[in-house]
């Protein structure tokens, strides 16, 4: 995009990304901070590219919809759930800088002007596209298996000795979350798809393999989610209120001389830090596998 053509639509996207913005903070998804930061990224993000705009926006409503799903059963499971979400800076930051970064690469260093994936013929536009498809699908797959997970009627299991935990436990496996994780990860390479015939047609119809994409995007869901999981399990505390028979994951949230047993996990990393790397491996190794399946 020249500097002329950036001028005549930065207004527009400043718009419309105020728009979403003030609806997210309006809905109580975001507070205060959290809907600046995601101004900022949104408004960037569409400056890079109207297909990782899409993308960004696929994420974000699809999972403050989840997030508000049953949120009043979500709150006598889990401690420190907020109804709405209300994301603030670090959530925001943590599921959407690695991808606002590959965004950027893309369109600075990148010779390519579509989406078009070919490691044939432009192996690094190629690699930085499977990279974002695999950030989106991660952090997508990630907060379905969470959301949706937590409501299953079987109890989980814990993913690093296959032991039952209860619901809302870092590390937690259940059919349902499993299914959700794939579920979201498809959903954000159909997005893809979909954006990018608009933007890139006649030559994404006619070249782009459906099928790879899609594979890409369930496989980097999936994986994205067990990454999370298991870095959860292991990185991140977990422990069980006797008193309120709810799991705390956060120990800042326990009350003065509240009894408490340890289900897993030991408190190196909060629940960001763990989004934000389970969301950076995961998009790195998109890439790789990437490579493999459109090859």
């Amino acid at each position: 995009m020249s500097s002329s053509e950036l001028m005549n639509k930065l207004p527009t996207i400043i718009g419309i990304v105020s728009l979403f913005a003030i609806h997210g903070y309006r809905k109580k998804s975001l507070n205060l901070s959290g809907t600046i930061t995601a101004w900022l990224t949104g408004v960037s993000t569409c400056i890079f590219g109207s297909t990782f705009a899409i993308l960004l926006l696929s994420f974000y409503f699809s999972s403050s919809y989840l997030t508000k799903y049953k949120s009043s059963i979500k709150k006598t499971i889990e401690d420190g759930h907020t109804v709405g979400g209300q994301r603030n800076y670090i959530q925001v930051l943590s599921n959407s800088l690695p991808g606002t970064i590959f965004a950027a690469i893309f369109y600075f260093f990148s010779n390519s002007s579509t989406t078009l994936i070919n490691f044939n013929n432009d192996f690094f536009s190629s690699f930085i596209l499977c990279c974002f498809i695999g950030h989106y699908s991660c952090c997508n797959g990630d907060t379905w298996a969470s959301e949706l997970g937590i409501l299953s009627k079987d109890e989980p299991i814990l993913i690093t000795n296959f032991k039952k935990v209860p619901k809302g436990t870092n590390g937690g496996l259940s059919p349902l979350g499993i299914g959700a994780s794939v579920a979201g990860g498809f959903f954000i390479g159909l997005m893809f798809l979909i954006s990018s015939y608009f933007f890139d047609l006649p030559i994404y119809h006619q070249q782009q393999q459906i099928v790879s994409i899609l594979l890409l995007s369930t496989i980097s869901g999936l994986l994205g989610s067990l990454i999370d999981s298991l870095m959860g399990s292991t990185l991140q505390l977990s422990l069980f209120s006797i008193d309120r028979k709810v799991v705390i994951n956060n120990v800042d949230k326990l009350l003065p001389n509240e009894k408490t047993k340890h289900i897993s996990g030991t408190n190196i990393l909060d629940n960001h830090q763990v989004n934000f790397l389970s969301c950076l491996c995961t998009s790195i190794l998109s890439g790789f596998i990437g490579y493999l399946i459109f090859n």
